[in-house]
């Protein structure tokens, strides 16, 4: 393949890849969005459906939605550095084998703690979000197609929250809800909660067997070692392929002009497998014996003259300088805070759903909930899932290209605190109360679809170097999960203690800590990162980029 031809490809959209990663990302929240329609009512008949036990259901049903997030914030430092040292794809894979056997307990559990324990097995053993987010920065080539490649992850997460759950809201309790289908002394009599998480289970296995053959490893390290690896084998099998140890491992230059030597501070040299060489390239015969073919090294010539030759061909495997830059921990804050009032809204949303009104009907009740039933909190979260997908698909990318990565940061964030202060006054308007919902979610939809992907890029714009984009990753990730953490529990205790409107006031209220922790962000200090090393990207105060290929002015 010519040298030109590849490189065109390098800066092709990753289409087939990121089809391959969303297809595992969709499996997974599949299984983490089914409990949030039934953790309520499933609580309550696990620790033994008293009146006591009724009050404190949303504390602990906040705490078993939040022990996936504990684990996961305990492990995602690890797995991210496991990833940068040992690629990515075997611990996506191990992440999502951690999810499948996270469900398949969580389905058989009969007492409270088991239940907790598996969810909190499912959070240890994935660590998922940050490295399929690393693979994604490590597949896009080009600035420009940076917004759609981001949004792929959120939009197949939101694709299987819907799926995620109408399992959990039509599924759950099938005994009760279909008798005529599942007998009560039958299986899923037993185990009311099983079915949903026995279909999530079916999902994630098929998940990695498509990702077992056709994920591409995106680590440069990993390819490189498992690349030499590979070349070991080969030689150990097929011997020297007519070589001996005095020949030369130079090929004789089918031209009579001197062979460049590549610059120590010039463009990286990559490899190009091809059966004859290109016009005007220098080839090197590196005594490869894969299919019989050449490899060869496209050498890019130097505009400074010739100069020493590199002491190594390999890809760069350490970067020793500073990680924790102020606008790398910056992003990270304010990743945590908008994670905090996400999943505290998440979590709070079937509570207030499901809650019984305090109040007559028509009467503002800032206490207690709707009262509605739970195949009806299930169509509620489809309708936000559909929302949130109809954003994703067609507002998110015009939204982000017309106004600007960080100027649609800066936009939802401020505003997002907005779309939890109306939920609280829905129960005064009897007939607009689920166009008031359904507002509401719009909103968060909108909100949060735009807010993190937007500052999922910058933090990759932030990061130093692509050695260390897991490590990143992983820290960001971490610390969101603790915001997982802490959030469903808490703001359930704000539930029991407080009502539904103080509940969702504190959700409100992070949403502006996290407007007025803006002012910390150094915007100026962010630089546009690519992985391809031979372009540089600048950008100005205006998301204006600028494409420089190196040595031009």
């Amino acid at each position: 393949m010519p040298a030109s031809v590849l490189k065109d490809e390098s800066k092709a959209f990753p289409y087939w890849q990121l089809t391959v990663l969303a297809l595992c990302r969709f499996s997974e929240p599949i299984a983490f969005s089914s409990i949030l329609s039934y953790s309520y009512v499933m609580t309550i008949d696990l620790l033994g459906g008293t009146e006591e036990d009724d009050k404190d259901a949303s504390f602990y049903s906040g705490l078993l939605v939040s022990a996936y997030a504990v684990a996961e914030a305990l492990t995602s430092v690890g797995w991210g550095t496991l990833s940068d040292h040992y690629g990515r794809k075997p611990v996506v894979l191990i992440g999502l084998g951690g999810v499948a056997l996270s469900s398949l307990i969580f389905g058989f559990s009969q007492k409270y703690w088991v239940a907790l324990l598996a969810r909190f097995i499912g959070g240890a053993l994935n660590g998922n979000v940050s490295v399929m987010q690393t693979m994604v920065a490590e597949m896009v080539k080009v600035p420009e197609h940076e917004p759609a490649a981001y949004a792929v992850q959120p939009f197949v997460w939101t694709l299987g929250s819907i799926v995620g759950a109408a399992l959990g809201g039509f599924l759950a309790q099938p005994a009760k809800s279909y008798p005529h289908l599942f007998p009560e002394d039958g299986l899923f009599g037993r185990y009311p909660y099983l079915l949903p998480n026995l279909l999530a289970v079916l999902v994630v296995v098929l998940a990695i067997i498509q990702g077992l053959i056709f994920l591409d490893e995106t680590n440069p390290r990993a390819k490189y070692l498992a690349e030499q690896k590979k070349l070991k084998q080969q030689q150990k099998t097929n011997g020297h392929n007519g070589h001996t140890e005095t020949s030369p491992l130079l090929q004789e230059s089918t031209s009579d002009a001197p062979i460049k030597r590549p610059s120590v501070d010039g463009p990286r040299p990559f490899f190009v497998e091809e059966s004859l060489p290109a016009p005007g390239v220098q080839t090197f015969d590196l005594r490869r014996s894969s299919f019989g073919t050449m490899h060869e090294i496209d050498v890019p010539h130097n505009r400074d003259g010739p100069s020493e030759r590199t002491q190594s061909q390999e890809p760069e495997m350490h970067y020793e300088g500073a990680v924790w830059t102020r606008p790398i921990v910056m992003l990270i804050v304010s990743l945590v805070l908008i994670s905090y009032h996400q999943m505290a809204a998440g979590a709070l949303l079937p509570i207030h759903l499901l809650a019984k009104p305090l109040k007559p009907h028509g009467q503002l009740d800032l206490i207690g909930g709707f009262g509605y039933s739970l195949p009806d909190v299930g169509v509620y979260l489809m309708v936000n899932g559909i929302l949130s997908l109809g954003v994703q698909a067609f507002i998110f990318p015009l939204f982000v290209s017309k106004v600007g990565v960080w100027r649609s940061f800066i936009i939802v964030v401020i505003l997002y605190p907005t779309a939890y202060l109306v939920m609280p006054f829905l129960s005064a308007v009897p007939n607009l109360t689920s166009a008031g919902i359904i507002g509401s979610l719009l909103l968060q939809a909108f909100f949060g679809i735009i807010s993190v992907p937007a500052a999922l890029i910058l933090l990759k714009d932030a990061t130093p170097s692509p050695l260390v984009l897991g490590r990143v990753n992983g820290l960001a990730m971490s610390a969101c999960c603790a915001a997982r953490t802490v959030s469903p529990p808490m703001v359930g205790l704000l539930y029991s203690a407080g009502g539904s409107a103080v509940a969702w006031f504190s959700c409100a209220l992070v949403g502006v800590l996290g407007a007025l922790q803006l002012f910390w962000i150094p915007r100026k200090e962010i630089p546009h990162v690519s992985i391809e090393r031979p372009t540089i990207v600048t950008r100005d105060d205006d998301d204006d980029a600028t494409v420089v290929q190196d040595g031009e002015p």
